[in-house]
C-alpha cells in the first residue's frame, strides 16, 4: 500500500525522544549505498549504551487488521536494531493531555547488525494486546484496543560507545485500510505509491522511449571538460579532454562528432515541456550528464526540483547523473542533484591557496556523503578583470591567461577532496592564433597530461591524508590506491626564495606514516622520473628529494605494476610534454621581451639573460633526447620570467597590491599598471561616500545603503551603527555574526550571512574610481574559509580584499577601471562568526587622460 526509497529531497525520519543523553551529529539523504531508488537516508547519533534512540517514519492513519504488515531496509552498525510501531488508541484518553493515548508496540525481533537487513512486523495485531494489558497495568483499567490505528513506523537504534551509524532505504506497508478516506501515499513526508509517480506538471508520452543505444564508450570516470566555445573537438582531444561542457542541447552532427570520437557532452536537457515530444533516448547516447545550471537563489530550488523530477521520469538511462553548479547552497544543490560542481575565481585574486584548499574542503563537508564533485577551475582571469583591461585599452574584454603554474596549483588543492572531474572555464575559443590562447592551449594542455599521470588515483583514490614536510611552507596530499601512495606538493606561498636560499637549496623530506619500508619512492614529472633515497625513521618512512618542482608528484608504492603503468605513460607523452614545455616557456619569454620594451629604466638585458641561459640548456639537451632535462630546464626558465616580473611590477607598480588593483598581474598587464601607478597623483580631492561616515542612521538609509541578512541554522547576524571606538567621528558601521549553538564549535556557513551593499556611484567615462576607508576585524572570523571581503559590482569579489584580522583600524583601498557608463556598488561581506567594523568611505575620481582633457567631477 506504501513505497518509499528514502529518497526524497528532504528527510522523512524524526526524532522521538530527544534528550539531553542523545546527539544527533547528521541526518541527510545520500546515494551510494541504496539498494533501492535513486538514494537512502543515514542518520548519525551519539547515545550511551543502554539506550535507543526512536526514529518514527509518518504513514497515514490505518487501521490495524490481521494482514497489517510493515517492512523497512535497514543497516546499523551495531546490533540490535529493532523495528516498532506507534499505536493510537482512540478510545482511551490520557487524562494529562486529552488526547488519545499512544502505545509503542515493539516487534521483539533484533538486527544483527553490519550490512542491509530486511526487518519486518508481520504480529502487529498480535502483538498489541499484550502491549495494552501492560498499559492497564500501568495507567489502570480503563485502556481500550478497539479501532486501534497506526500513525508511525519507529525504527529504534541502539546507542553505545562512540557513534551509531543508521541508514534506512526502503519503507513499505502493506495490508492496511485507511481511515477517513486518505489515500495511499498522503503522508506528511511524501511517500510514494506502488505505482510510478509522473510529475504533476508533464504527461506521459504516447509510446514509451527506446532503450539508449550503446554508446562507443563508457565515460571516463575522472574526465577532463573543457566549456566548449565552438572548436573542432578533434583539436580539444589532442589537448587532453575527454568531454566538453556545453551551453546548449547538442545538435544532431554534434553528438555523432563527439560518438566517432570517443568523446562525451555535458548539457543542458531540454525542457519539461520539450521532453513531451523529445524523449531523452539514444540520440544523446554521448551525454555524459544533465546541467541544470547554477543553484543561486532559494527560489531556484523548486524549479531545478521540478527540472529532476521530470528527467528522471523522461530519461532512458538511469545511469546519467543531473549536475548542479551551486553558488553558496551546497548542500541543498546535494539533495537535488546526482553530482555537483563547484569552484570560484581564483586567478588574480587575493586568494591564498591555504584559504582556497580549506573552502573546497568546506564545500566536500556540506554535501551529503557520496555525492560525487567536480571542480572547476578558470583558464584565464575572470569576465571583471577582463573587462577593465579593456575599458583601459579600449576593446572588448581581454582574455589574461591561466599559466601552467597557476593551474597545477589549483588542480593540486582541488585533490584533497578526492573530486571526481575537472571542468575548466573557458570564454573564448582555445583555437585562435592570438598568443593568449595559444598559451592557454599549452598550459591546459599540460594540465591534463599532469591529471592523465595521476589518474588512476583520482579515479580510485580511497582517503586522503596530509604529509608534513621539512619547509614550513610545504605540505602533501597523500592519496593511497592499494598498495601505492601518491603524495602531491602543496606549496602554501607564492613568495620566491631569497637569493642565498636559491644558492644553497636545501633537500626536502617527508615523513610517510605507516607506509612499508619495502616501498620504492620515485619522483615524478609528466616528462620523466628518478627514484628517490628512502629511509625508516621515527614515525614513518622518510622521502628526501633535493628540488620538489610545483607540478611534479612523489610516488611511494609497493606494487611494480603501478609504476610499470606510470612507465608506459611516460615513454607515450614524455616527448609532447616536454616540446609544450618549451613552446610555452618561449612564448612568455616573447611576452616579457615585448613589456620590458615599453618600460623606461628597467635592464631588459638583465631581466631576460637567466632565462636564455635556460632556454640555451634546453637546446641542448633537446639534441640529447633527455626528456626530462628538458622539461626541468623549460620550467625553470618559467619561473625565472615569474621572478622577474613579479620583481619589475614592484618596481613601477608599488602602490597597486593585488585586491587594490584593477587587473591581474602579467607581463601583457604591466604597461596598464604602470600607467596606473602614473595617474594616481593626478584627479580630485576625496569625497565621502553617500551615508558613507556611518554618523547617522536616517542618512545612512536614505543615501541608498542597504543589508543582507541570510543566517543558517544556528547562527544570527546583526548590522548597526556602533560608538564602539570608531575611526572617525562618533559611530561606524558595524557587522555582527554569533553562534547561538551550546557546543563551541564555530558552525560552517557556506555563505556570507550578511552583508552591506552602497548606494550606486557614478563613474565619468574616462576615469578610475578609487574607494577608500578603513577597517578593523578585532579577531579572525571563525567557521568559514572567507573572513571580512570588501568588493564592488566592477572588480567582483575575485577583485576582493581579504581582511583575515585587524585589532587597530588600518586603511584600505580599491581602485577600479569600469566601462563607459558602468555604475559601481560596494560590498562589504563578514563570512564567519565574529564582529568587523568600518568607517570613512570616501571616494575620489582619478582621469586616464591628460587633465586638461578630461573633466574630473568636483
Amino acid at each position: 500500500m506504501l513505497l518509499d526509497n528514502m529518497d526524497g529531497a528532504t528527510p522523512a525520519l524524526q526524532l522521538l525522544n530527544p534528550s539531553s543523553e542523545i546527539r544527533l551529529l547528521s541526518h541527510t539523504i545520500e546515494s551510494g549505498r541504496q539498494r533501492f531508488g535513486k538514494a537512502s537516508e543515514r542518520i548519525c547519533f551519539a547515545a550511551p549504551a543502554g539506550h535507543s534512540v526512536q526514529l518514527a517514519y509518518n504513514v497515514p492513519q490505518a487501521v490495524i487488521l490481521s494482514e497489517t504488515r510493515l517492512a523497512a531496509l535497514v543497516s546499523c552498525n551495531r546490533p540490535g536494531a529493532q523495528l516498532a510501531a506507534m499505536v493510537t488508541l482512540p478510545r482511551s484518553i490520557d487524562k494529562e493531555t486529552g488526547e488519545p493515548r499512544q502505545l509503542l508496540v515493539r516487534s521483539g525481533e533484533n538486527g544483527k547488525g553490519g550490512d542491509w537487513e530486511q526487518f519486518e512486523f508481520s504480529e502487529l495485531s498480535r502483538e498489541l494486546p499484550a502491549q495494552v494489558r501492560v498499559a492497564r497495568a500501568k495507567y489502570g483499567g480503563n485502556i481500550d484496543e478497539r479501532g486501534a490505528f497506526v500513525t508511525q513506523m519507529v525504527i529504534l537504534a541502539p546507542g553505545g560507545p562512540g557513534v551509531t551509524e543508521l541508514w534506512v532505504d526502503q519503507i513499505a506497508v502493506y495490508g492496511v485500510l485507511n481511515v477517513g478516506g486518505k489515500a495511499p501515499g498522503s503522508a506528511p513526508n511524501e511517500v510514494l505509491p506502488v505505482a510510478g509517480v509522473i510529475p504533476a506538471a508533464h504527461t506521459a508520452p504516447a509510446t514509451a522511449a527506446p532503450p539508449v543505444a550503446a554508446a562507443s564508450g563508457k565515460p571516463p570516470v575522472a574526465p577532463r571538460i573543457i566549456q566548449w566555445q565552438g572548436e573542432p573537438l578533434a583539436f580539444l582531444q589532442k589537448l587532453g579532454f575527454d568531454a566538453v561542457w556545453m551551453g546548449r542541447p547538442p545538435v544532431d552532427s554534434e553528438i555523432a562528432e563527439a560518438r566517432r570520437l570517443g568523446m562525451f557532452i555535458i548539457c543542458e536537457p531540454p525542457t519539461p515541456e520539450q521532453m513531451r515530444t523529445l524523449p531523452l533516448d539514444g540520440r544523446f547516447s554521448q551525454v555524459m550528464a544533465w546541467d541544470l545550471g547554477k543553484l543561486a537563489e532559494p527560489g531556484d530550488l523548486e524549479v531545478c526540483h521540478r527540472w529532476a523530477q521530470a528527467i528522471e521520469y523522461y530519461e532512458s538511462d538511469p545511469a546519467r547523473p543531473v549536475l548542479l553548479r551551486p553558488t553558496g547552497m551546497t548542500r541543498e544543490a546535494s539533495r537535488i542533484a546526482d553530482l555537483v560542481m563547484i569552484g570560484r575565481p581564483t586567478l588574480g585574486s587575493s586568494l591564498p591557496w591555504p584559504s582556497y584548499g580549506a573552502w573546497l574542503g568546506q564545500q566536500r563537508r556540506l554535501v551529503r556523503g557520496g555525492t560525487p564533485l567536480w571542480v572547476s577551475v578558470e583558464t584565464h582571469c575572470g569576465p571583471h578583470f577582463g573587462a577593465q583591461l579593456g575599458a583601459m585599452r579600449g576593446t572588448a574584454a581581454a582574455i589574461v591567461p591561466a599559466t601552467f603554474h597557476e593551474l597545477s596549483m589549483a588542480t593540486s588543492a582541488a585533490f584533497g577532496i578526492a573530486p571526481r572531474g575537472f571542468c575548466f572555464q573557458s570564454n573564448a575559443s582555445l583555437a585562435g592564433g592570438e598568443p593568449e590562447n595559444q598559451i592557454r592551449g599549452l598550459a591546459l594542455e599540460l594540465t591534463n597530461l599532469r591529471l592523465g599521470l595521476a589518474e588512476p588515483w583520482l579515479a580510485g583514490g580511497k582517503s586522503v591524508t596530509v604529509a608534513q614536510s621539512s619547509r614550513p611552507d610545504l605540505s602533501g596530499l597523500v592519496i593511497k590506491v592499494e598498495r601505492s601512495h601518491l603524495i602531491v606538493p602543496m606549496r602554501w606561498s607564492d613568495n620566491f626564495p631569497a637569493p642565498a636560499e636559491r644558492s644553497k637549496p636545501q633537500p626536502i623530506s617527508f615523513k610517510l606514516p605507516g607506509v612499508p619500508e619495502s616501498s620504492d619512492a620515485y619522483l615524478l614529472s609528466i616528462a620523466g622520473s628518478h627514484r628517490l633515497p628512502a629511509k625508516r625513521v621515527t614515525g614513518g618512512l622518510q622521502i628526501t628529494v633535493d628540488h620538489m618542482p610545483d607540478d611534479a608528484f612523489l610516488l611511494v608504492t609497493e606494487d611494480g605494476y603501478a609504476y610499470s603503468h606510470i612507465e608506459r605513460y611516460l615513454r607515450q607523452h614524455a616527448p609532447r610534454a616536454a616540446q609544450a614545455r618549451i613552446d610555452l616557456a618561449a612564448l612568455r619569454r616573447q611576452q616579457a621581451v615585448e613589456a620590458l620594451a615599453k618600460i623606461p629604466g628597467i635592464d631588459a638585458r638583465a631581466e631576460i639573460a637567466p632565462v636564455d641561459a635556460q632556454m640555451t640548456a634546453v637546446a641542448e639537451m633537446l639534441q640529447r633526447g633527455d626528456h626530462a632535462a628538458v622539461f626541468g630546464y623549460a620550467a625553470e626558465a618559467e619561473r625565472l620570467l615569474d621572478e622577474s616580473l613579479r620583481r619589475v611590477a614592484a618596481t613601477v607598480a608599488p602602490s597597486l597590491p593585488v585586491g587594490s588593483a584593477p587587473l591581474p598581474l602579467d607581463w601583457t598587464t604591466l604597461a596598464e599598471l604602470r600607467a596606473l601607478e602614473g595617474a594616481l597623483p593626478t584627479g580630485s580631492l576625496p569625497q565621502s561616500v553617500p551615508g558613507g561616515d556611518f554618523e547617522d542612521l536616517n542618512q545612512v538609509l536614505q543615501s541608498g545603503w542597504q543589508r543582507f541578512e541570510r543566517p543558517p541554522m544556528g547562527v544570527t547576524t546583526a548590522v548597526r551603527l556602533s560608538p564602539e571606538a570608531p575611526g572617525q567621528g562618533a559611530y561606524c558601521l558595524e557587522l555582527q555574526v554569533q553562534s547561538n549553538l551550546a557546543d563551541s564549535t564555530p558552525p560552517s556557513l557556506p555563505a556570507a550571512p550578511v552583508w552591506v551593499t552602497s548606494p550606486p556611484l557614478q563613474v565619468p567615462p574616462g576615469h578610475l574610481l578609487e574607494i577608500s576607508g578603513l577597517v578593523r576585524v578585532p579577531e579572525p572570523p571563525l567557521g568559514s574559509s572567507d573572513p571580512l571581503l570588501i568588493f564592488d559590482s566592477v572588480g567582483g569579489s575575485e577583485g576582493a580584499i581579504r581582511i583575515e584580522s585587524s585589532p587597530e583600524w588600518r586603511p584600505f583601498r580599491l581602485l577600479r577601471a569600469p566601462t563607459p557608463g558602468a555604475e559601481l556598488r560596494l560590498t562589504i561581506a563578514l563570512g564567519g562568526i565574529g564582529r568587523a567594523q568600518i568607517d570613512g568611505l570616501s571616494v575620489r575620481y582619478v582621469p586616464l587622460q591628460a587633465p586638461s582633457v578630461a573633466q574630473t567631477p568636483r
